[in-house]
């Protein structure tokens, strides 16, 4: 029987999740350090963990087989291509977190061949539990149907996980561009309340029409949070639409409205009664997941854990069966994030408050019945 693979974890902000993946028992892999400075916090979590604390590439033993690299890259000023490229170069594979510049990615990627190891990018999110189940039934859909548009919103922190998630439903990404339409005009602009959140754009992506509405802002002193909207997903059928309706859930399937009519004797048109088209009379929005779970604590202790096992998975398959479309895929990713951001531009500075509950009374009214002289 083969050894686990071993794991180590560079960096211990978003590495907490890397790390969080081993708080259960994790087949096939064992975590075999932690790579950071040497905070406290990264002392404390390598003693949590039980494993060596090291604070130099150079210092790792040479039985390490994956080093999660979930450090900030170049694109936002961190050293996270550089370790990688370290690393890459003692011969350890790397799954490093997105994004990463696509420079860097051919690159690593060129080490990768030469050192006779395995590179990729983990944009986390696909990994989630909703995203994979939204994935796969895409998949299934366009096995037998044709998209015929998608609609996404996102945050810019995390564009390049919605790409990739698009890439894997709808299993390539060529042909792919973006266009910027016009902006807000100055009159329209001078009637608003505050800054308009959404940059639009829209494209094709492997050849499907696409809409997708970017909040390209950032809040420096808390650049990870303040999301209006994660991800949210539609990818339109002949028949509805699958709707991913944020991040972690929940899935949903609205039919598109249709009265099915039939001519009658006297040459009208009639609406078929429910027994002559079932089909037409179902539930239209229907959820084909619901996902417990799906609060805060149920994303941190479960969803993203789970993730970073299933990412995990795919890498260690990979590195036994390594295939040239998955660098292509990789290339053809990280391409797609510069057209489109190319398109935008950088993100606009903003400072948020952390966001408020909905207030006491919006809550009674969702959840009330109807009122007396609703009809």
């Amino acid at each position: 029987m083969s050894r686990p693979l071993r794991v180590v974890v560079c960096g211990t902000l978003f590495g907490q999740v890397y790390l969080s993946a081993f708080n259960q028992p994790f087949a096939g892999f064992e975590l075999a350090g932690i790579v950071a400075r040497g905070s406290p916090r990264s002392r404390d979590l390598a003693a949590k963990y039980g494993v060596p604390l090291y604070q130099q590439v150079d210092d790792l033993p040479e039985d390490i087989d994956i080093a999660c690299v979930v450090i900030r890259s170049a694109i936002v000023g961190g050293a996270g291509s550089d370790i990688a490229q370290a690393l890459l170069q003692r011969g350890i594979s790397v799954l490093q977190e997105h994004p990463v510049y696509q420079s860097d990615v051919a690159q690593c990627l060129k080490l990768a061949r030469k050192h006779g190891c395995t590179y990729h990018v983990n944009t986390h999110y696909p990994h989630s539990p909703a995203v994979r189940r939204f994935i796969r039934v895409v998949q299934r859909a366009l096995a037998e149907q044709r998209a015929l548009f998608i609609e996404a919103t996102c945050g810019v922190q995390v564009i390049c996980s919605l790409l990739d998630i698009l890439g894997r439903a709808l299993g390539r990404f060529a042909p792919c561009a973006f266009e910027a339409p016009g902006g807000w005009s100055p009159a329209l602009r001078a009637q608003m309340q505050g800054t308009p959140p959404y940059s639009p754009l829209r494209g094709v992506i492997a050849g499907v029409p696409i809409t997708l509405n970017l909040q390209n802002q950032l809040d420096p002193a808390d650049p990870d949070n303040h999301f209006h909207i994660m991800h949210r997903i539609s990818v339109g059928l002949p028949g509805g639409n699958l709707l991913l309706a944020n991040t972690h859930g929940p899935l949903l399937w609205h039919a598109q409205m249709h009265i099915p009519r039939e001519r009658t004797e006297t040459g009208c048109r009639e609406p078929l009664p429910p027994e002559s088209a079932p089909h037409y009379y179902r539930t239209p929005l229907y959820a084909l997941a619901e996902d417990n779970g799906n609060d805060l604590d149920g994303v941190l202790a479960e969803q993203w854990p789970s993730a970073v096992r299933h990412a995990l998975r795919e890498f260690a398959a990979r590195m036994v069966d390594p295939q040239p479309q998955h660098a292509q895929q990789l290339l053809a990713l990280t391409a797609a994030w510069k057209d489109l951001m190319s398109q935008v531009g950088n993100p606009q500075s903003i400072t948020f408050d952390a966001p408020p509950p909905l207030p006491a009374a919006a809550w009674a009214a969702f959840n009330q019945g109807e009122e007396q002289n609703d009809d």
